[in-house]
């Protein structure tokens, strides 16, 4: 498997000989022909791509994007292929050779979640909504993710209770894999739990830093 910089470089060689025009059509994403950019919505947030492949967040002009997240965003708008999400939800297994890298999205994404929000349901809620989400009638709760304009995602837990630990999934709707490769959905489902794990670290940050400025003032 290659590094996350290969992998950024491989996609950005290939955006580089793609139409705008046609990838936007494809894509979903909007090609702004004045500025020369390319407006796209990933996991909820606004981010702007240039024609040298440069990505930035349009809320954070200067902030550093991350590799995977660059890599995603490149490699859908080389390879989206145009058709809208059918709202029919598979599993990874059912993705073109999805075996091989079910375990690793399992270690890094689905357990992960359970451990995270098995016992939490209203932070798994919030951190889902936070990227955009809308909630869906499976599992204990689950959340519709607009991952991509074209590839949305469904992360579903399950609570832990007295007979059985928490457990976590994450589908895809059936046109996933007509936009990007099982490789790169299998990064898309991981980014998913990474961005919903951070959010919940963040905000229990923010909630231990009020308490100890609570305490300050209260000395």
């Amino acid at each position: 498997m290659c590094s996350p910089v290969n992998a950024f470089q491989e996609a950005v060689k290939r955006f580089n000989s793609i139409d705008p025009v046609r990838a936007a059509a494809r894509s979903g994403a909007r090609f702004d022909r004045a500025g020369g950019r390319f407006e796209i919505v990933y996991f909820g947030s606004l981010y702007l791509v240039d024609l040298a492949g440069r990505v930035s967040r349009a809320a954070d002009p200067g902030g550093e994007v991350p590799f995977n997240d660059r890599t995603l965003i490149i490699q859908y708008l080389c390879e989206a292929s145009g058709p809208p999400p059918r709202g029919q939800w598979i599993s990874f297994l059912q993705l073109p050779d999805g075996a091989h890298h079910y375990v690793p999205l399992q270690t890094d994404a689905t357990v992960p979640l359970a451990r995270v929000f098995g016992k939490s349901p209203d932070k798994f809620a919030e951190a889902a909504m936070a990227l955009g989400g809308r909630p869906l009638s499976m599992g204990d709760r689950s959340f519709l993710i607009p991952a991509l304009p074209k590839i949305p995602l469904a992360v579903v837990i399950w609570e832990e209770d007295d007979e059985f630990p928490a457990k976590s999934n994450i589908l895809f709707d059936s046109v996933a894999p007509m936009h990007l490769t099982t490789a790169a959905l299998w990064v898309l489902g991981v980014e998913l739990a990474h961005k919903m794990i951070a959010h919940c670290d963040r905000e229990a940050g923010r909630e231990r830093q009020i308490t100890w400025l609570e305490g300050v003032n209260n000395d």
